[in-house]
């Protein structure tokens, strides 16, 4: 299992556990029944499924995500940790987002909560 692979994992794990977490998921995915983010890195493709109570990962394409983000595995796990700024990578164009990016910052704020809450 690659780094990003165990954020993933160990994100899921948080919200599993913590109500404040799964509130968090049900105001993010309202009034829909959830949210796809598809990621593409030279480990290959995965997907989130973001549920009202939980959020599961699969390994392959989505046919249509809500986005789609774009980039090496270790520029997306700095910008989920917070030690690569996300706005910077958007303009050296290390990260490429297509879809919904207003989807990132629900998820930002799904990671903080998850990471300050350990």
């Amino acid at each position: 299992m690659t780094q990003l692979q165990e954020f993933f994992q160990f994100l899921a794990s948080k919200v599993k556990e913590k109500d404040d977490l799964k509130k968090l998921l049900a105001d993010w995915v309202f009034p829909n029944d959830g949210k796809i983010l598809q990621v593409y890195t030279e480990e290959g493709a995965q997907y989130m499924v973001v549920t009202k109570d939980k959020i599961t990962l699969h390994e392959g394409t989505y046919p249509s995500p809500d986005v789609i983000y774009k980039a090496k595995a270790d520029t997306l796990l700095g910008i989920f940790t917070g030690q690569i700024p996300f706005k910077d990578t958007m303009k050296d164009g290390s990260l490429e987002v297509i879809g919904n990016a207003n989807e990132s910052d629900p998820l930002a704020n799904l990671i903080l909560a998850a990471m300050m809450g350990m």
